[in-house]
């Protein structure tokens, strides 16, 4: 099959799922501003990248200035959904990103009569912006306009693939046929993400990868920490609209590149991932592929991770969102790993289940699914 693949901008899980359908022998072309060196490192060769770089840099720069403004972020989607709209080859199928791909995605149906897919790796915009709502900081927003946008997506898609049953779940409370809804768990990368052995000088008791957000749960985890002082937590990502901690017992590091993130996970004895919402929580496979006992909200990709474990005893999920049930489930994951000597490993499925090239099979037999005769 011929098969166009639209980012939302760079890399994405859509570079590793081309990757994975070239392999099934489909020709795949790769639209991000993504250059091709950089495409190159990630496995993706340059015949594959159809990168517009060049043309995207004042975008990158305008986002950057005012810091993603829901104005700036519709003008960046809108040309960038026009533009691959106007360049892209004749395809069987168009898969693209939501909210930012809706003329693309129609070309393709109408024009090229191709089978076209919405990726989705959040809950439904109207679920996120119920969730929105709620945030007594009240500093995040969606325009209405990329509502709209978002909305006539998912109208207009033949399917939409989506990480997580929570996700899907919204999507169906919402009013979204649940034959429509392809949920496909997303992979991790086995070669940056392996089993560890607890660093047995400097560690840290919790671990959190992410965003410190409202949405992320990061005022639960400060009063985690607050009611607990003998817990130790380690941060490590971007700050977002919850003020960081000055705790002693809570320690912030900037972002990190992906291939060094395992260094973290090794001075940790459990991850936590306590988000109101969260399409998936790929860092919740990385930390189950480096070892790591996790506690999540059940907001997340929690019940397709538990049903590819071969022992789910090793994520522990909430069953209602208060301090109090994150405080008895971390206990209850820090058990857990005191049993855990030497090499951290309890999944022998991992390759089989967890991996990139996993994702790719469930998408190709879902390809084979809905063109037969492709």
């Amino acid at each position: 099959m011929k098969i166009n693949i639209a980012s939302f901008g760079g890399r994405s899980h859509l570079l590793n799922l081309s990757i994975e359908l070239i392999k099934h022998g489909h020709s795949v072309n790769f639209y991000s501003y993504l250059p091709n060196k950089r495409a190159k490192v990630f496995g993706l060769k340059k015949e594959h990248n159809k990168n517009y770089f060049t043309i995207a840099l004042p975008f990158l720069l305008l986002l950057r200035i005012t810091k993603r403004a829901q104005w700036a972020v519709y003008m960046y989607h809108r040309f960038f959904d026009w533009y691959i709209s106007r360049i892209m080859e004749p395809c069987d199928v168009f898969i693209g990103h939501s909210p930012m791909h809706l003329k693309s995605l129609l070309v393709a149906k109408n024009k090229f009569n191709a089978t076209v897919f919405l990726e989705r790796g959040t809950s439904h915009v109207l679920n996120f912006i119920d969730l929105l709502k709620e945030n007594p900081l009240k500093k995040s927003t969606i325009s209405e306009k990329n509502i709209q946008r978002d909305l006539a997506g998912y109208e207009h898609a033949d399917y939409i693939s989506i990480p997580s049953n929570y996700v899907a779940e919204s999507f169906v409370r919402h009013g979204i046929p649940k034959k429509k809804l392809f949920v496909n768990p997303y992979g991790v990368d086995l070669t940056d993400f392996q089993p560890t052995e607890l660093d047995a000088k400097s560690h840290f008791d919790m671990i959190f990868v992410g965003q410190w957000s409202y949405r992320k749960g990061a005022d639960l985890m400060i009063e985690l920490c607050k009611k607990n002082p003998e817990l130790s937590l380690i941060h490590l990502g971007t700050v977002g609209d919850v003020p960081l901690s000055n705790l002693k017992n809570i320690v912030h590091v900037s972002a990190v590149n992906e291939k060094k993130i395992i260094d973290y996970y090794k001075k940790s004895k459990i991850l936590i991932l306590p988000s109101r919402e969260d399409g998936f929580g790929m860092v919740l496979t990385q930390a189950i592929a480096c070892g790591l006992p996790v506690v999540c909200s059940g907001e997340t990709g929690s019940k397709e991770i538990k049903d590819l474990l071969e022992d789910d005893k090793f994520i522990t999920v909430m069953e209602d969102y208060n301090c109090k049930e994150l405080t008895e489930c971390v206990k209850i994951a820090l058990d857990i790993s005191k049993t855990q000597k030497g090499k951290r490993s309890y999944s022998k499925s991992l390759e089989s289940k967890f991996s990139w090239e996993a994702y790719g099979i469930r998408y190709q037999q879902f390809l084979e699914k809905t063109r037969p005769n492709q």
